[in-house]
């Protein structure tokens, strides 16, 4: 069964237990009424209820919003601080009820050769975000409206500036066709300049990509991975995570974990089977059907004139050749912590609602069910065909068919 791994730090005795922590959760509303962030997200992906879901049901100890910035979620950390349902931590972070860490943050939009590129910014505190703030209000035209265009800004400018903060900089879902960064470059030095690497400690792969595609490209062994939600309703939170091995659930704890310094790191990250992602494989629009074969399949065989959507593991083989040929980055392979498909409880076939409640009823969380909870515990609450389901669930054993051209995979059988 998938699970953290306890352990002391290195000559101090202590011991840590993980910390899930999922860093890319969106907002549907903040703020007063007429106050929403605009994006399409269910309105009660708010604040409070965000921290809520992951205390009370999905076990998740480390949450990154990055609508943090918007006008409305400012209005909302501000309420929350002054009613003492959240405090600020020393070491960074806003900690809720002693049990959940918010991390502030924002997903911006840069444009690179005329093509938007999407980076989430992680700052330590209120004061860090309301700078942040104040600096997108001066580039976007729209301060309750997530992930929008930083306009006359380039991703080297806005990096050096969340770093001027204190902050990190993460390429979000970095491979995908549309707003990620090796959708509009070749590579990640094209868009932030090496000598800005030490404020992006980390990429996040996506929905469509996983360790072993993504370590095919050289640049990338650069980067340590995270896997991220990119959650637009409560129950997608936590679809795609990260145990962390830190001494606290901290700002600074994170960006340690992240550089791999102190003992501290990504101990494991867990993720769909990319081949459930919406751009896991090259997709013809013309014909409207996904394309088959060994990766890279770059045209269509009916007409190669014909419009694609480049999938991602085809994006990466044909990026693996451009850097083979033209990058001088050295050619080894950075030692991984285990990348392990899982399949989201909401996503088990037979299981529904009323089998999840019983499930998170019995052992408390979400991450009690996919990391604790034996077989014949699961097997007591809801029965041998579904808790042998959920085992293979989160072994990453369940059927899949592959998903491409925004249309995501799907679960072919049980």
């Amino acid at each position: 069964m998938p699970g953290g791994p306890g352990g002391s730090a290195a000559g101090s005795g202590a011991t840590w237990a993980p910390v899930y922590a999922d860093l890319h959760v969106h907002l549907g509303w903040a703020g007063e009424p007429g106050g929403g962030v605009k994006i399409p997200a269910a309105r009660d992906l708010t604040l409070p209820n965000i921290l809520k879901e992951c205390r009370d049901r999905k076990g998740i100890g480390m949450i990154g919003v990055i609508d943090a910035a918007t006008s409305g979620a400012l209005t909302d950390l501000r309420r929350l601080l002054a009613a003492g349902e959240v405090a600020e931590l020393p070491g960074g972070g806003l900690a809720y009820q002693g049990e959940v860490t918010l991390l502030p943050g924002a997903e911006m939009e840069v444009e690179h050769g005329g093509k938007p590129v999407h980076l989430l910014g992680y700052v330590p505190g209120l004061r860090e975000l309301e700078e942040l703030a104040a600096w997108s209000k001066e580039r976007v035209k729209n301060t309750q409206l997530s992930t929008q265009r930083h306009h006359h800004t380039t991703a080297a400018e806005l990096t050096a500036f969340i770093g001027s903060l204190g902050g990190i900089v993460i390429p979000a879902h970095i491979f995908t066709p549309f707003k990620a960064i090796l959708g509009a470059a070749h590579s990640i030095g094209e868009v932030i300049p090496a000598e800005l690497w030490r404020f992006v400690p980390a990429a996040e792969l996506g929905l469509s990509s996983d360790t072993g595609w993504a370590d095919e490209l050289p640049e990338l062994a650069d980067f340590t991975f995270v896997t991220g939600s990119d959650s637009h309703s409560l129950g997608k939170i936590a679809r795609e995570y990260n145990e962390l091995y830190v001494a606290a659930p901290t700002f600074t704890e994170l960006v340690l974990a992240l550089r791999g310094e102190k003992g501290r790191r990504v101990a494991a990250n867990y993720g769909l089977d990319p081949r459930l992602g919406k751009y896991h494989r090259t997709y013809c629009l013309t014909c409207d059907r996904r394309l088959e074969g060994e990766p890279p399949v770059l045209t269509c065989p009916v007409d190669p004139d014909h419009r694609l959507v480049l999938g991602v593991v085809d994006r990466i083989r044909y990026y693996r050749v451009l850097q083979g040929e033209v990058s001088r980055l050295p050619r080894f392979r950075r030692r991984r912590p285990p990348y392990v498909h899982q399949i989201p409880l909401q996503f088990v076939p037979g299981l529904g609602k009323k089998g999840l409640e019983r499930l998170l009823a019995a052992f408390g969380s979400e991450m009690a069910v996919l990391h604790r909870a034996t077989a014949e515990a699961l097997t007591e609450v809801v029965g041998p065909r579904l808790a042998d389901l959920v085992v293979r669930a989160r072994e990453g054993r369940l059927d899949v068919e592959a998903g491409g051209g925004g249309i995501y995979g799907k679960i072919v059988s049980e």
